[in-house]
């Protein structure tokens, strides 16, 4: 075992995302490599969890567009609580409209998983 990996296995994740398939692969990705992972299907069930554990998040991952709450209107009200939350920002657009400079990393899909990983890691150490 690496030191990330060792690291990694401390990490708790909040994982935005509506799209079910999406969001059962990547979680079983990062189940295997992070402490724990929390799981939302849009952005008012992720701010709910957020607001429920925000003391054990230790990273944010999100879509942006999704039913109910979009993503950003989520991070806007996460970096209210805490303006140093790290968070990705997961999109299939590359625009303003769908990516941020407020957040740690943008990631464009589809979802590369190892882009993902290392993005986690970058993330984590900057906090």
């Amino acid at each position: 075992m690496t030191q990330n990996d060792e690291l990694l296995k401390s990490v708790s994740v909040l994982y935005v995302e509506d799209e079910a398939s999406i969001r059962a692969m990547i979680t079983r990705f990062l189940k295997k490599r992070v402490a724990v992972i929390y799981e939302a299907s849009n952005g008012s069930e992720g701010l709910d969890i957020y607001n429920s554990n925000k003391t054990e998040i230790d990273l944010v991952i999100t879509d942006i567009q999704m039913p109910v709450m979009d993503g950003m209107t989520m991070i806007n009200e996460i970096l209210k609580i805490d303006e140093n939350q790290p968070i990705i920002i997961t999109t299939a657009y590359n625009d303003e409209q769908h990516t941020s400079d407020r957040v740690c990393r943008n990631v464009i899909k589809p979802i590369k998983l190892e882009n993902l990983l290392e993005s986690v890691m970058f993330c984590v150490w900057v906090r």
